[in-house]
């Protein structure tokens, strides 16, 4: 079964009710949970997003967040992938090659690790993933056939 990466965004928008994208992709992640989709993400996002919600929510449901992590992890319903040192390089060779984008460090992680695990779709609603590619879900701009309308292509 293809394995879906969870940016911090997807994260984002599920947790912050005030998010253009809170209910559709709280919709999505619930589709993605019901039909068994493994689900991956990478310690650097869940800092990210840790980080985001302690600023922008408060730190109360940034713990919240973490617990929710660690229970669907025991349920193996979500898996962490560390940065290693061989996917700091790949993220750096992919920083240096898109220089003429506006690429995050930590997008360029992600971006090693779906590549090294053959991830080909994320949820979340950076478009920098497409440029390399990826399908962003719940809706793709290139996908002809999508089921969440959220970003209009």
């Amino acid at each position: 079964m293809n394995k879906v990466f969870v940016d911090s965004g997807g994260w984002i928008a599920c947790i912050n009710r005030k998010d253009k994208h809170h209910q559709k992709a709280v919709n999505y992640l619930k589709d993605l949970r019901k039909d068994r989709v493994p689900l991956v993400t990478s310690n650097y996002i869940k800092a990210e997003t840790i980080t985001w919600v302690k600023y922008n929510i408060n730190h109360q449901t940034a713990l919240k967040v973490i617990k929710l992590w660690e229970k669907v992890e025991r349920i193996n319903e979500l898996t962490t992938y560390w940065v290693s040192k061989e996917m700091d390089r790949e993220a750096r060779e992919i920083f240096k090659e898109y220089s003429d984008h506006i690429l995050s460090y930590t997008d360029c992680t992600s971006f090693a690790i779906c590549k090294k695990n053959g991830i080909k779709k994320v949820f979340g609603f950076d478009s920098d993933f497409n440029t390399l590619g990826y399908l962003l879900a719940p809706h793709q701009v290139r996908e002809k056939n999508y089921k969440y309308k959220i970003l209009e292509p």
